[in-house]
């Protein structure tokens, strides 16, 4: 599971083990799913960031395109850039 830390007002998912609770961004099921995502964790450490701060984004991204089992993208230095440009302007 990849989660992001939210508090109370934040809409908050009920996990077990979690508390307050978190909000749920991919969850990888079964060995084929784990180790689908486990390439991506890799390439992402690979460019020198911490898979904790890529974009949410890319990782919800992720899981719906797993559960649909099409292509998963690629996390690039690009995508990052812009996801942190974004958070600037929040």
């Amino acid at each position: 599971m990849v989660l992001q830390a939210c508090t109370p007002p934040d809409d908050i998912q009920r996990i077990a083990g979690i508390q307050p609770g978190a909000r749920l961004l991919l969850c990888a099921e079964g060995e084929q799913q784990v180790q689908s995502v486990l390439p991506h964790i890799d390439a992402i450490e690979t460019l020198g960031i911490d898979p904790a701060a890529a974009s949410p984004a890319y990782w919800r991204t992720l899981g719906n395109r797993m559960t649909a089992r099409l292509p998963l993208p690629v996390y690039t230095a690009e995508r990052h850039t812009a996801y942190l440009a974004g958070e600037v302007l929040r």
